[in-house]
Order: C-alpha cells, then sequence, then structure tokens
C-alpha cells in the first residue's frame, strides 16, 4: 500500500480528548456519551469512542492508571505519549447480523488531578473481518488512538 492516507485531528468531549482519524471519514450520529466515525456510505468498519474522567487526589494517579487495567492481560505503553493501552476483539450481533468488535482501552493520567479513560471500539460485519482491508483499516485505527492525546478542558 504506497499511498499515503490523510490524516485529521478531531478534538471531542469539550477537548479532552484528540485523536487522527483518516480525513475521507465523517462524523456519524453522535451522543453525549460517545462519537461515531466512518467512510461515507460505508455498511461496516464504524469507530466509536466513549471517555470516562476520573478526578483523584495527584498522589494516587498512577495507582488509578494500574487500577483501570487491573487483570489485563497485554498492556502496553505506547512510547511518544506513555498512554496505557489494551486491546481486545469480540465477536457480537447487532440487528441478527454477525459483527467484529476491535476494542482499544488506551488511559493516561493528566495533571494535576485527572485520569482519561478513552474506549475506541471498531464495528465491522464479521465476513469482512478477516479481509486484508478490514485488518490494515484495524492496523491504522490502532496506530492512531494509541496516540490519542488527553488534555486539561480549556
Amino acid at each position: 500500500m504506497g499511498n499515503v492516507t490523510r490524516l485529521d485531528r478531531v478534538s471531542v468531549f469539550g477537548n479532552t480528548l484528540s485523536f487522527l482519524i483518516p480525513h475521507d471519514w465523517i462524523e456519524g450520529q453522535s451522543e453525549d456519551d460517545h462519537y461515531l466515525y466512518h467512510l461515507p456510505e460505508a455498511e461496516s468498519g464504524w469507530l466509536r469512542v466513549s471517555l470516562i474522567s476520573i478526578e483523584v487526589p495527584k498522589e494516587n494517579l498512577s495507582g488509578k492508571l494500574d487500577e483501570i487495567f487491573e487483570g489485563e492481560m497485554h498492556v502496553t505503553i505506547e512510547e511518544q505519549t506513555g498512554n496505557r493501552v489494551c486491546t481486545w476483539e469480540k465477536d457480537s450481533e447487532e440487528n441478527g447480523v454477525p459483527i467484529r468488535l476491535f476494542y482499544w482501552k488506551i488511559a493516561n493520567a493528566v495533571p494535576p488531578n485527572h485520569v482519561r479513560e478513552a474506549i475506541f471500539s471498531y464495528t465491522v460485519v464479521s465476513n469482512l473481518a478477516d479481509l486484508k482491508e478490514t485488518r490494515n483499516a484495524v492496523d491504522l485505527i490502532g496506530r492512531l488512538v494509541r496516540q490519542a492525546q488527553f488534555c486539561r478542558p480549556n
């Protein structure tokens, strides 16, 4: 894949979270508690993000992060951002259609006294889940959301 994907930065939840998405994606039907993004006309491939913000005493920031990932198997730390990241997949069903969900739980401390946890999920129709195109999209999304930036509200 030699072509470079143009990216746009989106800021959501009152500018407390920002991340990159492919330029040609559009925002879907968003609610107060989550935002949706997808390619126009897409029947598969919906990215959803929700955010939990926890206020903690500054001396407990690290402990709270440990607590969020307690019991998780594969937690990695994103080098550039220091984000803690955990990923998994799950098969499910939506309106009778088999789907596969790819998840990224990403959290970090936002000094002086907040921990923010973003849950990103990418939903695809099951019979498309193992296509090279889908796997490429999942890899790209994974790289982008790992570098999500958590900010203090303005």
